[in-house]
């Protein structure tokens, strides 16, 4: 750039591949995968096999006729042909061109045009991966089959009453399209980037949450062996602390209480980001509500419009999450930003990335990944807080 700060003759920029990267064989790739991620909705696994990407691999999700969910390679191991035209039958997935089966985890079952319908139809595997179900989620293992940790569960959605329910929302940032066409991280960090909620979605925007989110806060990040947390404490006009905390947990998920502050103590919700490829990204969060009740409170534009219903310019004039990210480019140069105090918590949640890529690439075992099923259970801290204001004691 010249002396005088114009465009003129700048160095072409450059992104940090060891956070954006997911495909196999890259560093982050390979710790991206020592985890489990959603692939897709329940619903989304039926008996018509569904084209799907994750971590920059097609597969096709499918659920045979006894219930269970498969991923599979799409290249059928035969002659190549793609099982999204399969057939799928009581035990698996038939592929179109010569009727070669196979089940969930790749065995192929049935070879009808072999003599005795395949004698060594055993030798024969489609490539698979493992798959577990929760909560209207369908989540993928991509990694090594040594490294397999166990499933998490998370405490915040144990012991459901009677009256309520668990609801999956796949919009994303709770007000855009499905799929961004952006890299995951730079929607991930997004979570430990408080001070935008006062300008993007207050000053800039109007009041797209609650408006007590537009009271400038009071914000400290802490590092932790899971991940990254920000507390914001905003005295309100009672006198009263508003304490909330977000929370970061490694490689994708992140927990951001409701801002329409609908829900106070420990959040009801939390998100993960679905890395589909290097410029690509889907968010799915899951929500624990009472049955009948909305979802989540959902960013208004303009007054009361929802994302769906913005022209082109109004989209310029009432920017969200969305536009801020995927404006970004499909993935952000990170050599022209210039950091400052305000992004101490994205800097935290790139550095503890990072570590994690090293320590997988020097044979460890990364953060948040447990063994023993007896550890699978994940408290969540994250929450909206209304603290008193003689003691600031929790209420």
């Amino acid at each position: 750039m010249s002396d005088d700060g114009r465009a003129y003759g700048r160095s072409p920029g450059h992104f940090d591949a060891e956070l954006v990267e997911v495909g196999a064989g890259t560093p982050a790739g390979e710790l991206l995968r020592r985890y489990w991620h959603p692939v897709g909705l329940s619903t989304e696994a039926t008996d018509l096999p569904r084209a799907v990407r994750l971590l920059g691999e097609d597969l096709i999700l499918y659920r045979d006729r006894s219930g269970t969910p498969g991923l599979l390679t799409p290249r059928c191991c035969h002659r190549g042909t793609t099982l999204l035209y399969g057939r799928v039958e009581e035990q698996g997935i038939r592929c179109c061109y010569h009727g070669w089966l196979f089940d969930g985890e790749g065995r192929c079952l049935d070879q009808p045009c072999e003599p005795d319908r395949g004698r060594n139809h055993e030798r024969y595997r489609q490539p698979w991966y493992p798959l577990v179900e929760y909560n209207g989620l369908v989540f993928a293992y991509m990694g090594p089959p040594e490294k397999q940790p166990v499933f998490p569960r998370y405490d915040i959605f144990e012991d459901l009453g009677d009256d309520q329910d668990i609801v999956i929302v796949d919009h994303f940032a709770f007000g855009g399209p499905d799929v961004a066409p952006c890299n995951w991280f730079q929607t991930h960090e997004n979570a430990m980037d408080p001070y935008h909620v006062f300008v993007l979605h207050n000053a800039i925007s109007g009041h797209q949450f609650s408006p007590e989110l537009e009271k400038w806060p009071t914000i400290d990040w802490q590092l932790h062996p899971w991940g990254v947390s920000a507390t914001q404490d905003r005295r309100l006009d009672d006198g009263s602390l508003l304490h909330r905390v977000t929370e970061i947990r490694v490689p994708t998920v992140r927990v951001i209480p409701t801002p329409t502050l609908t829900v106070l103590g420990k959040t009801n919700n939390m998100s993960w980001a679905q890395p589909i490829d290097d410029t690509h990204t889907r968010v799915y969060a899951m929500v624990r509500k009472r049955m009948g009740q909305p979802a989540q409170g959902l960013p208004v534009y303009d007054g009361n419009r929802s994302w769906f219903e913005l022209s082109d310019e109004e989209h310029q004039r009432f920017p969200g999450d969305y536009e801020a990210q995927t404006g970004q480019g499909p993935i952000t140069l990170h050599s022209e930003e210039r950091l400052a105090s305000s992004d101490r918590g994205v800097s935290m949640v790139r550095r503890q990335f990072k570590q994690q890529v090293q320590i997988v690439a020097e044979g460890g075992d990364p953060a948040g990944v447990e063994f023993d099923e007896a550890n699978a259970l994940v408290a969540i801290e994250a929450g909206n807080y209304v603290l008193q204001p003689s003691t600031d004691a929790a209420i």
